[in-house]
This record gives C-alpha cells, sequence and structure tokens, in this order.
C-alpha cells in the first residue's frame, strides 16, 4: 500500500516537472496526479508542496492567471474555472473534495439571453483557509486569512478571517475559538 502511494506521489511531481516545461512555474515537491487538467496562463505557479490531486481541472485562458501558494492542496474533483481572469489562493490552504469555483459565469440580467452575459471578477483566498467539500466560490469572492467555509456553502462576496461559515449563502456560524455571532434579531 505504501509502495503504491509512493508512486503515486513520483508520478504526480514528474507531471508537474511536464506542467513546468510548459510554462506553469512550479514549486520543488508540488505534484500535479493523474487525470488532473490543467490549463493556465502566463504568470500562473502552482508553490512548494502544494498538489493538485485526481481530476481537478484548472482552466485559465488568454491573460488568465492563477497563483497556488506553499503546502496548499485541491482535493479531487475540484472544478476551478478562470477564463481570463485571475484566482488567488495562499499558503497552507485546504480545499474539499468537489470544489466549485468560478471567476466566470453566467449572469442574471433582466434583457436578452442569459447565456449571453456574463459576470467576471478576480478570487482570491488567503492563507490558512479550510474550504469543505463540494463548497462553491462565485466571482468577484474573498476569503480572508484564517476562515473556514463548511461543505456545500456557497461563497459570494467578502468573508472575514477568523470565522467559520455555512450556508446558501454562506454566513457566519461561529468564530474559529468558538465565540458565537452578533443575533442579527433585536
Amino acid at each position: 500500500m505504501l509502495l503504491g502511494y509512493t508512486l503515486d506521489a513520483v508520478r504526480a511531481r514528474m507531471r508537474a516537472r511536464v506542467a513546468a516545461w510548459l510554462g506553469l512555474r512550479v514549486g520543488t515537491r508540488a505534484q500535479i496526479h493523474p487525470g488532473a487538467r490543467v490549463r493556465c496562463g502566463r504568470g500562473s505557479a502552482l508553490g512548494a508542496g502544494s498538489i493538485l490531486y485526481r481530476d481537478v481541472q484548472l482552466l485559465a485562458s488568454g491573460t488568465g492567471s492563477f497563483q497556488i501558494g506553499v503546502r496548499s492542496h485541491i482535493a479531487p474533483g475540484g472544478y476551478l474555472l478562470i477564463g481570463q481572469q485571475r484566482l488567488t489562493i495562499g499558503d497552507d490552504v485546504a480545499i474539499g473534495p468537489g470544489l466549485m469555483l468560478f471567476c466566470e459565469s453566467n449572469a442574471v440580467t433582466a434583457t436578452g439571453l442569459f447565456r449571453e452575459h456574463y459576470q467576471r471578477a478576480d478570487i482570491r483566498i488567503g492563507s490558512n483557509v479550510f474550504l469543505g467539500a463540494r463548497v462553491t466560490v462565485l466571482p468577484g469572492s474573498v476569503i480572508e486569512d484564517g476562515a473556514v467555509v463548511a461543505a456545500h456553502a456557497v461563497v459570494r462576496g467578502h468573508l472575514p478571517g477568523g470565522w467559520v461559515y455555512g450556508g446558501v449563502p454562506a454566513r457566519p456560524l461561529h468564530r474559529v475559538d468558538g465565540a458565537r455571532p452578533p443575533s442579527s434579531s433585536s
């Protein structure tokens, strides 16, 4: 069992070296596992010790780019649509399986066809952030250092650090230290 894991890690490091040869800036000991798909724009980087697990799709085009900090990982099944925007993920970020992250998405409009209107904006995720399984992050979102987002939450807008968030849309549940948010009722 351990031998199989070691071989997978070696293959993942080799795939990262190939990605570096193709233009992605790749830190030491970074891994791109088999089945991961990376399409990157100029200036994209995968930090030292970071891991893209199986079936992660990281899709930037044209002037779009991403920066993933050191020791961060994206679990299997993550779909990150960057397009021509910019995605920044800090250091020591843990992203659970099935993440859906959109720097561009269809927009709701009063006139015309929805498929012809888009919302496009950069996304920034700070350091020491944990995103649970199947979290969705919408265009323009900012998740500050030290935030935790519970499984299946939808992030839209700005999430200050030090809080655990959950729900649709994501709202503060309690501080990371356990303190409750102020009551919204009078």
